[in-house]
């Protein structure tokens, strides 16, 4: 759903009649290419969810540590997925601060760089996913108990740096869409 609301937002500011200086098409394009690459994110993020979904069920973490070997080697195999994710999120990222210097409006500065702030949250979630995949190679854990207590408290992170995510990404899409 954010990718659409990005697309929106760029279509909408491509349409704004008028010349336009070199510093907002380049502006423009970087934001463009923050779009492309956050698309490209969300397909690879959609194939570790998929995966992990599988994984981490509650079944399976019940059977936990006698599933141990498995649950390692399947992390083992979902783990670049996640990588790949994080690499496209840092450099949508990356793409939308360097836009957000180069608006001619401040109010699209401060939008575009609370979009970049909210890609930058996401890194930290997704951060937080992969410390959840560990969870299963981590010998220190050797019961289900502690192996879900863990499990749920990395949930509940992820739970509130989504919600700073999408507070940040709504306001700065509303800052775009000059609301």
């Amino acid at each position: 759903m954010k990718l659409s609301k990005l697309l929106l937002v760029f279509l909408l500011l491509l349409s704004l009649a008028g010349c336009k200086s070199s510093s907002q098409k380049r502006a423009e394009a970087l934001f463009s290419e923050g779009v492309m690459i956050g698309r490209e994110q969300i397909m690879v993020l959609g194939r570790y969810a998929r995966e992990a979904d599988q994984i981490f069920t509650v079944q399976n973490r019940a059977k936990f540590p006698a599933n141990r070997d498995w649950l390692n080697s399947r992390v083992h195999e979902i783990l670049p997925l996640l990588d790949e994710s994080l690499r496209l999120e840092a450099e949508a990222a990356e793409k939308f601060e360097e836009s957000s210097r180069l608006w001619s409006k401040e109010q699209h500065r401060k939008g575009v760089a609370l979009i970049a702030a909210s890609y930058r949250k996401s890194v930290e979630i997704e951060q937080s996913f992969k410390e959840l995949a560990l969870l299963a190679l981590d010998p220190t854990i050797t019961d289900a108990t502690t192996f879900n207590e863990k499990y749920q408290r990395i949930l509940e992170l992820i739970n509130e740096k989504d919600k700073e995510r999408k507070a940040q990404y709504d306001e700065g899409t509303r800052l775009m869409l000059g609301k």
